[in-house]
């Protein structure tokens, strides 16, 4: 009985999560233009104020690399705008979308686009573009994207995903979890690099199991998730330089970087790209800990039936650690980073092989 309700239960969860994309928009401090999708017919532009005391002019373009500036798509006074396709018919075609802002007092222009994709199975799959390094140069979006598990993109996220020319997908999963969810093929058949991180503890099917059956408690989940995010540090050097090997030639990208979740493993992978790029910690962690903000609806989903699913043996709040991306656990790989080799650039270069010639390659590839 209890195996079956289980499984009911799992399914029911999956149903839902997949049965309509959700658009949720996060309510964080701007540091930076940045795009929601409010439904399949309208998005929403937002700036700081700081970055116009004027008027804001928007052109858009369906390449990052070439934007039409022959005529402005809105020119809008204040801090945001509501596009629908009846400004463009292509905010509803299901064609990504680019978009360059020029404040009209004379800064400088800023790229932008959606950084989440509005996808119907995969809520957490995100572009890495658009962050600032510390010298002033901006990550090329339409090259890095990671999220979690590809095994139940449905038919309309294929033809989504199509446009972007996947070249590689880096899957971090164990070979127990590929075997258990196969990746669907996303366009024709990129290249995979399957590069298993084994999160000891943190294998999805086993928590499950104590997830039924009351077990969370014991196992002292944040220290175990800790005890993970230093393990990526010290265990698996070979793997994350595997994949900078592979970033750092032109015919690897766009690449997407994935695991179940897409917080963890996908996270730690995320984030050293991120310093390898130059981009600051504090912009680090705010991309780090935005799955927290785009996944907030599975959460609140997830939570409301953990104590059926337990048959009340667990408490919604024993699962939050897990759920979460919380900077506690970052910040304990940084810390091992720093113990071990003394700085982050240090472990970047010493334990990845992230030189300067390496470097010189992912600054080419990724920044502009």
């Amino acid at each position: 009985m209890l195996t079956r309700f289980s499984s009911l239960a799992a399914i029911a969860i999956a149903f839902v999560a997949c049965a309509t994309p959700v658009f949720f928009v996060p309510e964080q401090t701007l540091q930076r233009p940045v795009v929601d999708r409010l439904g399949e017919s309208s998005i929403r532009i937002r700036w700081p104020e700081s970055f116009s005391s004027d008027s804001v002019v928007i052109y858009r373009g369906i390449d990052p690399s070439f934007i039409d500036r022959s005529t402005p798509l809105a020119v809008v006074d204040g801090q945001s705008v509501v596009l629908t396709n009846g400004d463009d018919p292509d905010i509803r075609g299901g064609r990504r979308l680019y978009f360059e802002l020029v404040p009209a007092s004379g800064g400088a222009p800023v790229k932008t686009a959606e950084r989440l994709l509005p996808l119907a199975c995969c809520d957490n799959f995100r572009d890495l573009g658009g962050y600032e390094t510390v010298d002033g140069r901006v990550v090329r979006w339409d090259r890095l994207y990671r999220t979690g598990d590809l095994s139940k993109l449905t038919r309309s996220d294929l033809e989504y995903l199509s446009q972007f020319d996947i070249k590689l997908v880096c899957d971090f999963r164990s070979d127990r979890e590929r075997v258990a969810s196969p990746d669907r093929t996303i366009n024709d058949a990129p290249e995979r690099l399957d590069l298993p991180i084994d999160q000891k503890g943190v294998d999805p099917q086993e928590l499950r199991t104590k997830i039924r059956t009351g077990g969370l408690v014991a196992l002292g989940v944040e220290k175990m998730m800790q005890d993970a995010y230093r393990a990526f540090v010290t265990h698996y050097s070979k793997e994350w330089a595997t994949m900078f090997q592979r970033l750092a030639r032109e015919e690897s990208l766009p690449t997407v970087v994935h695991c179940t979740a897409g917080k963890d493993r996908t996270g730690f992978a995320s984030a050293i790209v991120l310093f390898a790029l130059g981009v600051s910690k504090e912009t680090v962690f705010e991309d780090y800990l935005s799955t927290n903000y785009y996944q907030q609806n599975f959460f609140r989903f997830v939570l409301r039936w953990v104590p059926l699913y337990s048959f009340f043996r667990t408490d919604p709040e024993d699962l939050l650690p897990l759920l979460e991306a919380r900077s506690e656990y970052l910040q304990a790989a940084l810390d091992e980073m720093v113990a071990r080799y003394g700085s982050i650039d240090a472990y970047l270069e010493q334990a990845l092989g992230l030189d300067a010639e390496m470097r010189a390659k992912l600054e080419h590839h990724f920044l502009e």
